[in-house]
């Protein structure tokens, strides 16, 4: 047998044998998956403590970004459920703020959307929080176009959104050449539209916006893509993970050094896991160098991941686990 067949034949061993040890894992109990974290020899995976769900009671206060009517607001209803006590912020960097003040057990961010990809600044301001992801939950963008009640769509000159809310109905917006007006969130959007009380004005919210403010919707659903998704995340101070977490995001940098990046993904690979997202954001001061946001598909139950988060530990710089869910 020639060496490059024998390398070959030896990736294959040790990819039946990796394989072995994943379906074994998923044969134990959760009680045995966790002593596997809790002798885990990393202290980064140790901290985090097993829960069989998130503390939520009377007493529990959520945080989002924007007014009622966001996106941000939908996302806390349907985590914590339409009784929880709220407050809302003006700015992303508001949310990690009441967290860390303790003026909220929880924050709402938006991370992606499948349209326009990830938000711009939310990985970098989690990251460097010392907050946790405790959770996530998918809201379907459903753009309307409203405007005031006795407004027609051919009245419309202008129209009010969020950046990405703009973005993700671009093909709507240039095809009536609309002046576009960016505001902090597409219900402080509406309401501006309610407030000007101008019929020439319209925004690009929710229905549930619309409702909220008195406006009449003009043209339902008008994003490019009828699958247009916005992933948010629950932090939380407390580490934390629930037993169900299927999903580990992690952040690391890296030196500018030829191969690095490739072998922190051969660590996962080697061990068998997904990987559904990865970012990677300039490092201040330090030239040509990156910071890299991952999510994997795994629980810290779990030995392979484990094993991956210690290889990538030990081959990184600033690694840090921001959470489990």
């Amino acid at each position: 047998m020639g060496t490059l067949e024998e390398i070959n034949d030896l990736e294959d061993q040790i990819q039946k044998l990796i394989d072995r040890k994943n379906q074994l894992i998923k044969e134990i109990g959760d009680e045995d998956r966790q002593m596997l974290a809790d002798h885990s020899s990393s202290d980064i995976v140790r901290e985090f403590h097993l829960v069989d769900k998130l503390k939520v009671d009377g007493d529990t206060v959520v945080v989002y970004q924007g007014v009622p009517g966001a996106y941000s607001h939908q996302a806390m209803h349907d985590y914590f459920g339409k009784d929880i006590k709220n407050i809302n912020v003006a700015k992303f960097d508001g949310v990690v703020k009441a967290v860390k003040d303790g003026d909220a057990d929880y924050g709402v961010l938006p991370i992606e959307n499948s349209s326009a990809g990830f938000v711009n600044g939310i990985y970098d301001m989690v990251g460097s929080s010392g907050l946790t992801i405790v959770g996530g939950d998918e809201v379907k963008v459903a753009h309307m176009l409203m405007g005031l009640p006795d407004a027609e769509i051919s009245d419309i000159k202008t129209v009010y959104s969020h950046p990405q809310g703009l973005m993700q109905c671009s093909e709507f917006l240039e095809a009536c050449g609309y002046t576009q007006c960016p505001v902090a969130n597409t219900a402080v959007g509406a309401v501006k539209v309610r407030d000007d009380g101008d019929r020439s004005q319209a925004a690009i919210a929710s229905a549930l916006a619309a409702d909220i403010y008195g406006l009449k919707i003009l043209r339902d659903d008008i994003v490019n893509n009828e699958n247009n998704t916005t992933r948010f995340i629950i932090l939380s101070k407390r580490k934390e993970y629930v037993k169900t977490s299927k999903n580990i995001s992690i952040c690391f940098s890296l030196p500018h050094e030829s191969g690095t990046l490739y072998s922190i993904l051969g660590h996962i690979k080697h061990d068998g896991l997904n990987m559904t997202s990865i970012e990677s954001r300039p490092l201040r001061g330090r030239k040509w160098e990156y910071s890299f946001f991952i999510t994997l598909e795994g629980s810290l139950m779990d030995a392979a991941a484990i094993d991956a988060l210690e290889r990538i530990a030990k081959d990184s710089m600033d690694f840090k686990i921001i959470g489990t869910y």
